[in-house]
């Protein structure tokens, strides 16, 4: 669009500066024709310098962009990396402490299966209790009335 905009201009341009020229030279008409013609090349070959230009400019900023975006990546995949290795390192340590308590302590450790039966308790009897202690709460005398 910005190319076809510059182009437009340019003829817009061009054709102003013929008219110009032609009602405000007194030269000979075979002279304003070869003027004409330079200043045509001439903007011409202006336009086409731009255009190159503009394309060496783009080309230039999309390798530096591409440049930076690499580094961008290599720096991710770098703290990825020592994340894990972080995170190795405190699973190693996480183990070796455990394995010094499980020696220190030994089997003092691990749960007995008769621990449990103690803890068993009955649903029906543990909600019914608190279902009477609400009830409680809640008599007439409780609430002030």
């Amino acid at each position: 669009m910005a190319k076809k905009g510059f182009l437009f201009g340019v003829l817009v341009g061009g054709a102003a500066a013929i008219g110009a020229t032609l009602l405000l030279t007194p030269k000979t008409g075979k002279e304003l024709q070869n003027k004409l013609v330079d200043l045509g090349e001439d903007a011409i070959d202006r336009a086409q310098d731009y255009y190159y230009l503009m394309n060496e400019t783009a080309a230039d900023l999309k390798g530096e962009a591409k440049f930076h975006m690499n580094r961008v990546h290599d720096y991710a995949s770098d703290w990825q990396e020592n994340a894990l290795d972080i995170k190795e390192q405190a699973k190693a340590q996480f183990d070796e402490k455990t394995a010094d308590l499980k020696s220190q302590f030994g089997s003092s450790l691990e749960p007995a299966a008769e621990d449990f039966d103690d803890i068993v308790i009955e649903g029906k009897s543990a909600f019914g209790q608190a279902k009477d202690e609400a009830e409680e709460k809640m008599t007439p005398d409780s609430l002030g009335e």
